[in-house]
């Protein structure tokens, strides 16, 4: 294997073409997670300061959560969800701690001595008054669960409370964000300047409640349209729409930075991958050296000579991408 004559510019456009097969792999998976995540709606969004515990509650149940358009939910027990059920349970409880301690107390007389046999039926009596006390307080408590989505109500969005433009809307800027975040320039520690962890679930929770009041006006606005058009409703209206159009786009803006700063945060991810592909250089060069007819090394030195002028300009490219993560600022 010789190098050939122009080896410069083919050393040099190596790199290139790393870079672009690693970032068109992740391009063409981006998009395959695009189509599935708007079939699917977006994601559930959380205020900052919703404990992390709440986000986990909603992915076991997700069923106590309350969209924010509908009422705040009301505190609920066994008492107010199924009060006879409840009634009947403690009745049957009751019952069957009276007989159990009534067929004890007659067993402890036949084989206990009387003093033995009186202290062990006081005993077994506390014991089912406190469980008895237990169960009663039990029933009149609301769990965790009920009381974590009653008490977070309003500051969690769910996918029931956008129409179809703003989900879709949502869906661009969670996807964007998710891509920051799970980014391996991210979790390596290389845009620690930008505060990802920080301001990306700000800027998402500050779209999703904007994104949401656009659907609660956009609704109202269909329904106040759908009976018969008349100058003084259009006089209304067509300010509302105006104000409503200039919100969209806003938005639509914003949420365009996301997605050119994930792409930014992308192609620095592959960035990184060009450069864990070219760590086993030495091994090739060490195969080829061993492989070679003795004393033929144009081989191996033209290897060698590759890779060196790869990694230098490997080492620039990150270091760039570096420079951009930290100076990169979204906008409030």
């Amino acid at each position: 294997m010789l190098i050939p004559p122009g080896g410069n510019s083919i050393r040099c456009s190596t790199y290139a073409r790393i870079s672009r097969w690693y970032a068109g792999n992740a391009r063409r998976y981006a998009e395959c997670r695009t189509v599935e995540e708007v079939s699917m709606g977006p994601e559930p969004v959380f205020a900052p300061d919703v404990p992390k515990e709440v986000r986990r509650l909603f992915e076991r149940r997700p069923d106590l959560f309350v969209p924010a358009g509908q009422p705040k939910p009301k505190r609920q027990t066994s008492w107010s969800v199924e009060p006879a059920g409840t009634f009947g349970s403690l009745l049957v409880w009751l019952a069957v701690c009276v007989g159990g301690w009534i067929l004890a107390l007659i067993i402890f007389a036949m084989t206990l001595p009387t003093a033995v046999a009186a202290w062990a039926s006081l005993v077994l009596a506390a014991v089912a008054v406190v469980a008895t006390g237990a169960v009663a307080v039990r029933s009149a408590v609301e769990d965790r669960g009920h009381k974590a989505a009653r008490r977070y109500h309003g500051k969690y969005l769910l996918a029931e409370d956008f129409d179809a433009e703003a989900g879709r809307m949502l869906t661009r800027a969670q996807r964007a964000v998710k891509t920051v975040l799970e980014a391996t320039v991210t979790w390596r520690g290389l845009l620690d300047d930008v505060k990802n962890d920080l301001v990306l679930p700000e800027q998402l929770w500050d779209l999703g409640q904007v994104l949401h009041e656009q659907s609660v006006l956009r609704a109202r606005q269909h329904e106040v349209a759908r009976g018969m058009a008349t100058a003084e409703l259009d006089a209304v209206l067509g300010p509302q729409r105006r104000a409503l159009s200039r919100s969209v786009d806003a938005i639509e803006r914003k949420v365009e930075l996301l997605e050119r700063y994930a792409e930014r945060v992308r192609s620095a991810d592959a960035a990184l991958r060009a450069e864990a592909a070219l760590e086993d250089g030495d091994r090739y060069i060490e195969l080829l050296a061993r492989t070679e007819p003795a004393g033929d090394t144009s081989v191996v030195q033209g290897f060698a000579d590759e890779a060196a002028s790869l990694r230098d300009t490997l080492s620039r490219s990150i270091e760039s991408a570096r420079d951009a993560g930290r100076t990169l600022a979204l906008p409030d």
